[in-house]
């Protein structure tokens, strides 16, 4: 032949065609891949804005010391109760305590006289109707407290005595009408009168009003 062999040229193969199968396979691995790639992200991406900021708000709570030995307890502040002399309520009543002498053992009037087991103890009160209605108010409904918590009823006879011969709480009280009195009470003498419960029936809740300020006086 005298043609070099090496100077021939070979045919040219057609290029193979790719399978449709194959490529469609080939865009579902991708797109599998793609996805979890992006849902690692977001995984990771939670992780990180997470659980360290949870962390990192735990840590930097404050704890709360313990109290120490010795430390002020703190409480609560305790509403005070009236003033000696504060207008008090009870029911369909006003009240207010003027004054309270237990200087005296004995009260009189004119030759008759009365005395004390112990002594006497002189409340001044006055009482205010703030119903709408009539009512009658009763001294002897009316209860005194020592400081020990011991209680004393009222000394009628000797009411009579040292308001003059008259009862002067046995009476009527229209709406907004005031009445002034006393209230006897006979206690051992070394007992000091602490609050006077006053009530504007026999049978009501009753409310308490001091017989001394708040300084024991």
């Amino acid at each position: 032949m005298s043609h070099d062999l090496r100077q021939q040229r070979r045919p040219v193969r057609a290029a193979r065609g790719v399978s449709p199968v194959k490529v469609t396979v080939a865009v579902v691995v991708s797109g599998v891949v793609v996805v979890a790639l992006f849902a690692a992200g977001i995984a990771a991406e939670r992780f990180s804005n997470g659980r360290p900021a949870d962390a990192t708000a735990t840590s930097a709570a404050p704890a709360q010391a313990a109290p120490r030995k010795g430390d002020p307890v703190k409480t609560d502040p305790v509403k005070a109760g009236p003033a000696f002399g504060e207008a008090v309520r009870d029911g369909k009543f006003e009240f207010a305590v003027t004054r309270v002498d237990c200087s005296s053992a004995t009260v009189s009037l004119k030759r008759l006289k009365r005395t004390a087991d112990g002594k006497f103890c002189i409340v001044g009160l006055t009482v205010r109707n703030i119903g709408d209605g009539s009512k009658y108010f009763l001294g002897r409904a009316q209860t005194a407290y020592d400081t020990s918590g011991a209680t004393y009823d009222s000394d009628e006879l000797a009411g009579l005595y040292v308001n003059g011969g008259a009862e002067a709480f046995l009476q009527k009280l229209g709406p907004g009408e005031k009445v002034s009195g006393k209230l006897v009470f006979d206690v051992p003498e070394r007992v000091q009168l602490d609050s006077l419960e006053l009530h504007d029936s026999p049978l009501s809740g009753g409310v308490k009003a001091p017989l001394r300020d708040r300084h024991g006086r």
